[in-house]
């Protein structure tokens, strides 16, 4: 009951909204291309409204060489509903996001745009690391790498400032946030905030249709593309081992991330790297109990993630990722340096909106424990996914 209850608030919202606006004085169109969803706009166009869907279907495979025990996996990993649009004027926008599986609002912000200047207010994601930036749906391979697991800052609530600009050719956009610093689906009191900001150069202008923020390139840039990001986030009085997420501790410390990425395209061939470091600025690194025995840890260390492809003429890619987290060992506590090899294949049928895709990982992890005690450990990992965006 609880699960068809989840389902259904979306829906009622929707319905409710319709009444709202006058449906009798609305324009309902669905242009027949897969991706743009649902529009609804008022004759006097006061209220316009897209609504779109999206399931990713997949099935996993890892293989353990040690215990020669194969496993798998069939699920839905995401099922979104989107809706998103303006309200009395074009500038003054919303955007909400629901999660069927899991069943929560992911976003839901709204959005006031003033010339070149766009502030944001709610919930969204935080201008990090870019493959966390980039939707899921719009991914080069099944999914996100380990280094945006243990190193991005997902979503948070707050205030947002988007500028940019020009000098000459050159495109410069800088964004700012405040925000709680605790993350979504966590509504607590507590003492601190988190500060963010990031810049992105555009050298040589806007990519085709905001290709920046899509892995693969399917529109084939015929001059090259490329962009370069750094950004950094304080988060003031942190109590979960990440940020804004991962375990909570039950303790307080000042974190730091700090990052940069390079993104290039050109006719077909796209490259990314990013890196990025979380340090403890202000607090222990390790929470002790009354006892003073080591019951958690800030997760400290650095990453990376480098990661290329080619876009044939047929819309096959066939792409490599290489990705590492090493975090910082401090009296060899536990924790795991872990690589990741991955080889990927997919084909495009109406771009990121209906593809099939596929991976092959190979992983390998050093768990350090006390007194230089290491294990080593590998892992054969393959998904397929399939996914569909209406």
């Amino acid at each position: 009951m609880d699960a068809y209850l989840y389902f259904m608030k979306p829906v009622i919202i929707l319905i409710l909204s319709l009444f709202v606006i006058n449906i009798a004085s609305a324009q309902i169109r669905y242009d027949g291309k897969l991706g743009n969803g649902l529009q609804l706009k008022t004759k006097d166009n006061s209220f316009y409204l897209k609504y779109r869907t999206r399931i990713q279907t997949r099935w996993d495979f890892e293989y353990d060489p040690t215990t020669t025990v194969l496993q798998n996996r069939a699920y839905v990993k995401r099922a979104r509903l989107k809706f998103n649009g303006y309200f009395v004027n074009k500038n003054l926008r919303y955007k909400i996001e629901y999660d069927v599986v899991g069943g929560y609002v992911r976003d839901a912000t709204i959005k006031y745009r003033m010339g070149n200047f766009d502030l944001w207010f709610g919930q969204a994601k935080l201008p990090t690391n870019r493959e966390r930036v980039v939707s899921s749906g719009d991914l080069q391979f099944v999914d996100r790498s380990i280094y945006n697991k243990y190193y991005t800052l997902d979503r948070d609530v707050g205030i947002q400032l988007h500028h940019h600009f020009y000098l000459g050719k050159v495109l410069i956009r800088d964004i700012y946030a405040i925000s709680s610093g605790d993350g979504i689906l966590d509504n607590r009191m507590s003492e601190g905030l988190s500060y963010s900001g990031k810049l992105e150069v555009l050298p040589f202008g806007k990519f085709t249709k905001k290709g920046d923020y899509k892995f693969a390139d399917l529109d084939r840039e015929p001059k090259p593309k490329l962009s370069f990001a750094a950004y950094a986030s304080f988060n003031k009085s942190a109590y979960k081992s990440r940020g804004q997420i991962g375990v909570d501790l039950s303790s307080k410390a000042d974190l730091l991330l700090m990052g940069a990425d390079l993104f290039f395209k050109f006719k077909g061939y796209s490259f990314l790297i990013e890196v990025g470091q979380r340090l403890v600025t202000d607090g222990g690194v390790f929470v002790y109990d009354e006892f003073g025995n080591i019951t958690g840890q800030y997760y400290t260390g650095w990453g990376m993630n480098v990661q290329t492809g080619y876009v044939l003429a047929s819309n096959w890619e066939f792409s490599g990722r290489y990705a590492t987290t090493v975090p910082e060992d401090l009296f060899r506590y536990s924790n795991k340096e872990m690589e990741d090899f991955t080889v990927g294949i997919s084909k495009y049928i109406i771009e990121h909106n209906f593809k099939i895709q596929a991976d092959f990982t190979f992983r390998q992890t050093v768990e350090f424990r006390w007194a230089d005690n290491n294990t080593y450990s590998n892992a054969y990992i393959g998904r397929i996914q399939l996914e569909f965006q209406f």
